[in-house]
C-alpha cells in the first residue's frame, strides 16, 4: 500500500505528468508539419549498437550534447534526474548508488555496476563509507547509459540493481579539434567562489592514429563551518542516542560555549582529472584503443552538519556547522588511476572485442573521535581535557583523528565475440576475469591517553581481501517474425574469496595483544535471462523480461565469543548485543546471561534477485513524443544487510524482501523551440520475513530507498540570427521520503522504532539561460534555485553514533554562476 505521505507526494507528480503530457500532445500537433524530430541516442547496453527505443530493457541514455545543455558537471547531478536511482553520498567521489529497491549499505560489492567505457570500477569491499564509486567528470563524454534491473548475464556480479556506463568520446582520425569550458560561480549561505575549467584536444597523427587529451580542474568552496570549543568549556557528552520523546541534546552550554577557532568553508573541495586515449587503425578492420585516466579528489571535510529535532526525525539545523571539542580536521583524499586497452577486430561474420583494465584507488578519510573515546573509557562527568582525559587523536601521520585507508586494485579482462551478419539469429559469447584486491586499514592513536588508560593505541585494524572471479557468458536471440523476437542469456560464474584480519588496541578484543583471524569462501552459479519483444508497429515496442542477478558473499570483521567471566568490555558488550538481537529481541533491556555464548557470523553468503518486468516503448507524432514505461516485481533472497553489535559493524543475510515498482519517461518536442522531459519512479520495497540478526521485522521498508523519485526538464532554444540562438533550461528533481539506520546502534526486532531514522522528501530546482553560437555558448545559471536545505543521509561514519555525532549530509546552497564554453575544428 502507498502511504499517505507518499500519496501526497504522488499527487503533484501525476498532475504534472498528465498536464505536461497533454501540453506535449497539443504543442506537438501544432508543430507537426515542421519536420523536426526528437533525436535518439545510440547505446551499447546489449554489447552491440542499438537505439534506446529498439532495446527491450529499461534504459535512460543521456547524450553528451544534452549533458552540456543542462550544465551537468558530474554523475551525481545527472543521477538525480534518472528514475529508480537512490544515492548515499558524503561528498565528491564518495557516492553509493542503489536501484530498484536494492540497498547496498552492507555486503561485499556494490549493487550497481559502474563502468568507464568497457572497464568495471568495483567499490572497496569493507569501507565504512559504503560501496562508493568515483565521480568522474562528465566533460567530453559521448553519452551516459543507465540500465535498470539485474544485468547479471552481460555485466556480472556487481549489477544486481542495474548498470551505469560512462562512454567517453573516442579519438577522431584525420581531424583536429579542441574545446574548452570555464565556469565561475558563487555559493550563498556561507560559501564562496567556485571555479571549474575543462579542456579537450584531439590530435590526428597521420591517417591511422589520433590522440585525445581531456583535462579538468575544479575548486569548490565549502559552506559549512567547523566550530572548535575552547578547552574546558563543556563537560563530556554521555547522553543516550535514541530518543523518540526528547529532542537531541548536547551537554549544557555546548552551543553557547566560547570558541577557540571558527573555520569557514570547512568542506572545500578540489578535483583534478586527466584522461588520455588513442585510436590506432593499422588496417581498416582493426581498432586499438589504449587509455589512461588519473583523478585526485581532496575535500577538507565532509558535507555534514549537526542537526536538530529528534534522533528518529531529524530536522535541518539553524546553522550550517558542526562543533568539535578539539581542533581535529576531517579531510578526505581519493586518488584513482586507470590504464585500459580495448581491441576490436572485425572479421567477415563476427566482431572480436578484448577489453583489459588495470586500476587502483587509494582513499584516506579522517573523522573526529574525541567524544567517542572519552565515553568509551568511562570518564567521569567533567571536562574533555581533564587530567584523566585522553585528549584528541593525533598527530599526523597517525591523526588528526580516527583515520581509515581503503586501497583497491583490480585487473580485469573481458573477451567476447559478437555476431555481425544480418539475419534472424544473433549471438554473443564471452569470458570475464577479475582479480580484485581490497585493503581496509583503520587506526586511532591518542598520545595523551597513556596516563588515563595505560595505552596510546586505541584501535588499529588491518584487513586485506582478495577476490578472483571467472565467468563465461552468452546471449542469443532469434527474430521469429519481423515483429517478434526472443532472447535467452546465461552467465556461469565461479569466485574465490580470501580475507585476513589483524587488530590490536585498547578498544579491541584482546587489548594490546594482536588478534589475527582468516576466512575464505567460494561459490559458483548460473544467472539466466529470458526476454520476449514484439513490435506492434514501427513505433511501439512491447517486451517482457525475467532475469536473475547475484552478488558475491564475503567475510566480516571478527567478533569472537566472550568466555564466561571475561571482563573485556568489548567482548561482553558484543555478547550482550547478540543476546539482545537473538534471545531477547523484544526485551533488549533484559539482563545479559554470561552462561550463554553466541557467535556472530564470520561470513555471509551470496544474495540474489529475480526480476520480472514488462514494458513498452512508444513514439508518436512522427517521433515528436516518446513515452517509455516499465513495471517490475523482484524477489530478493538472502539480502546482505548492514547491522551492528555495540559499535562493531557486520553484514548478515537478512529476511527475504519483495520489491515492485514502475518507471516512466516522457520526452516531447513541444515546438521547434521547446523540449520537455519528465521522469517518474515509484518503488515499494519491503521485507517479507523478519530476521533477528538484521533487526528488521516483516513488513518494514528496505532502508534508504525513496518510494518516489521524479524529475522534469524544460529546454528552450530560440534562433535570432544565423548560427546564433538564445537558450534556457529549467530542471527540478524530487526525492521522496525514506528511512535509514544509524551506524553504531544495535537494532533488534523490538527496538527498531526507537532507532530508525525518517528522512523527509525534498526537491531541488536549477535554471540556466544564455546564448549559443556555432562554436561557443555562454550561460548564466542558478543551481538550487530556491536555496532548499535538505538532509540527504546520516553521515557515513568511522566512529560510533552518539549524541556528539548526530550529523547529516546536506546539499549545496543556492549557487549562481557563469558558464562559457567554446570549441575549435
Amino acid at each position: 500500500m502507498i502511504s499517505r505521505s507518499a500519496a501526497r507526494q504522488l499527487t503533484w507528480v501525476i498532475a504534472l505528468t498528465v498536464g505536461l503530457a497533454s501540453a506535449a500532445t497539443v504543442y506537438a500537433d501544432a508543430a507537426y508539419e515542421s519536420g523536426d524530430q526528437l533525436s535518439e541516442v545510440v547505446v551499447t547496453a546489449t554489447k552491440r549498437e542499438s537505439t534506446v527505443q529498439e532495446t527491450s530493457a529499461s534504459i535512460t541514455a543521456v547524450s553528451g550534447a544534452e549533458i552540456a545543455d543542462r550544465g551537468l558537471v558530474d554523475f551525481n547531478s545527472l543521477a538525480q534526474s534518472v528514475p529508480g536511482i537512490a544515492m548515499r553520498t558524503s561528498g565528491p567521489g564518495q557516492t553509493e548508488f542503489e536501484m530498484r529497491g536494492l540497498n547496498s549499505a552492507g555486503g561485499n560489492t556494490s549493487m550497481v555496476g559502474f563502468y568507464l567505457d568497457e572497464t568495471p570500477l568495483s567499490s572497496p569491499a569493507s569501507a565504512q563509507l559504503g560501496k562508493e564509486e568515483i565521480d568522474p567528470s562528465l566533460y567530453d563524454l559521448s553519452r551516459v547509459e543507465v540500465l535498470r534491473g539485474p544485468q547479471g548475464t552481460l555485466y556480472g556480479s556487481s549489477s544486481m540493481g542495474g548498470t551505469v556506463k560512462l562512454v567517453p568520446n573516442p579519438p577522431e582520425l584525420g581531424k583536429f579539434s579542441a574545446s574548452g569550458e570555464d565556469v565561475v560561480s558563487d555559493t550563498a549561505s556561507g560559501g564562496g567562489i567556485n571555479h571549474k575549467i575543462n579542456g579537450m584536444v584531439n590530435l590526428p597523427i597521420g591517417d591511422t592514429l589520433a590522440v585525445r587529451l581531456v583535462g579538468s580542474e575544479t575548486s569548490d568552496s565549502g559552506w559549512i563551518k567547523r566550530l572548535v570549543i575552547q578547552d574546558g568549556a563543556v563537560p563530556v557528552d554521555t547522553g543516550a542516542y535514541n530518543s523518540t520523546t526528547n529532542p537531541l541534546t548536547r551537554p549544557p552550554g555546548f552551543y553557547t560555549a566560547p570558541l577557540q577557532e571558527e573555520i569557514d568553508g570547512a568542506n572545500s573541495t578540489t578535483i583534478d582529472t586527466v584522461r588520455m586515449s588513442a585510436l590506432w587503425k593499422p588496417i581498416d578492420n582493426l581498432s586499438i584503443t589504449p587509455a589512461v585516466m588519473w583523478q585526485l579528489t581532496q575535500q577538507a571535510g565532509p558535507d555534514a552538519v549537526d542537526v536538530n529535532g529528534y534522533s528518529t526525525h531529524p530536522s535541518v539545523p539553524s546553522e550550517n556547522a558542526h562543533w568539535e571539542i578539539y581542533d581535529s580536521p576531517e579531510p578526505q583524499r581519493d586518488r584513482f588511476t586507470l590504464v585500459s586497452l580495448k581491441l576490436e577486430y572485425q572479421l567477415e561474420h563476427f566482431l572480436i572485442t578484448s577489453a583489459t583494465g588495470d586500476w587502483n584507488r587509494n582513499t584516506l578519510v579522517s573523522q573526529d573521535s574525541s567524544e567517542e573515546n572519552a565515553g568509551a573509557v568511562g570518564l567521569p562527568s567533567g571536562v574533555y581535557d581533564a587530567p584523566a582525559g585522553i585528549g584528541p587523536t593525533g598527530p599526523a601521520p597517525n591523526g588528526p583523528a580516527t583515520t581509515e585507508k581503503d586501497f583497491t586494485r583490480q585487473i580485469s579482462e573481458e573477451l567476447r565475440v559478437t555476431s555481425s551478419d544480418a539475419g534472424p539469429f544473433q549471438w554473443i559469447l564471452g569470458y570475464f576475469y577479475q582479480d580484485l584486491y581490497s585493503e581496509w586499514d583503520e587506526w586511532s592513536i591518542a598520545p595523551q591517553a597513556g596516563p588515563a588508560i595505560g595505552i596510546t593505541n586505541l584501535y588499529v585494524d588491518y584487513q586485506p581481501q582478495t577476490i578472483v572471479q571467472n565467468s563465461v557468458f552468452g546471449e542469443a536471440s532469434w527474430q521469429f517474425t519481423p515483429d517478434f523476437k526472443a532472447t535467452v542469456g546465461l552467465r556461469h560464474y565461479r569466485y574465490t574469496l580470501g580475507q585476513s584480519n589483524l587488530e590490536y588496541g585498547a578498544f579491541t578484543v584482546l587489548g594490546p595483544t594482536p588478534y589475527v583471524t582468516a576466512a575464505s569462501s567460494n561459490a559458483s552459479g548460473t544467472d539466466p535471462k529470458f526476454d520476449l519483444s514484439y513490435n506492434l508497429d514501427k513505433d511501439i515496442l512491447l517486451y517482457a523480461t525475467a532475469a536473475k542477478g547475484f552478488r558475491l558473499g564475503g567475510a566480516n570483521q571478527p567478533i569472537p565469543v566472550a568466555a564466561p567471566g571475561n571482563p573485556n568490555p568489548v567482548l561482553v558488550g558484543n555478547e550482550c548485543a547478540l543476546q539482545a538481537k537473538i534471545l531477547n529481541p523484544f526485551n533488549p533491556a533484559a539482563a545479559c546471561n554470561p552462561a550463554v555464548l553466541l557467535q556472530a557470523p564470520a561470513t555471509f553468503s551470496s544474495d540474489s534477485v529475480w526480476n520480472y518486468e514488462i514494458g513498452e516503448k512508444s513514439a508518436f507524432l512522427d517521433h515528436r513524443l516518446i513515452a517509455n514505461v516499465s513495471a517490475y516485481y523482484e524477489r530478493w533472497s538472502n539480502p546482505q544487510i548492514a547491522t551492528n553489535l555495540s559499535g562493531y559493524g557486520l553484514t548478515v543475510n537478512g529476511g527475504t524482501a519483495r520489491i515492485f515498482g514502475i518507471e516512466a519517461e516522457l520526452q516531447a518536442l513541444l515546438t521547434r523551440e521547446w523540449n520537455l522531459g519528465v521522469n517518474f519512479g515509484y518503488t515499494n520495497a519491503q521485507f517479507t520475513q523478519e530476521n533477528a540478526l538484521s533487526g528488521y521485522p516483516s513488513g518494514y521498508k528496505v532502508p534508504d530507498i525513496p518510494e518516489v523519485t521524479a524529475a522534469g526538464t524544460l529546454r528552450w532554444k530560440h534562433p535570432i540570427a544565423n548560427n546564433l540562438a538564445l537558450t534556457a533550461a529549467l530542471e527540478a528533481d524530487y526525492v521522496g521520503a525514506r528511512t535509514d539506520a544509524p551506524y553504531g546502534e544495535t537494532l533488534t526486532l523490538g527496538n527498531i522504532n526507537s532507532y530508525l531514522v525518517h528522512l523527509p522528501g525534498y526537491a531541488i530546482a536549477n535554471f540556466r539561460v544564455g546564448a549559443a553560437g556555432e562554436a561557443w555558448a555562454a550561460n548564466l545559471f542558478v543551481n538550487n534555485l530556491t536555496n532548499k536545505e535538505a538532509l540527504l543521509d546520516p553521515e557515513p561514519q568511522i566512529v560510533l553514533q552518539i549524541p556528539a555525532y548526530v550529523r547529516y549530509l546536506v546539499n549545496r546552497p543556492l549557487t549562481v554562476g557563469v558558464d562559457v564554453s567554446y570549441r575549435f575544428n
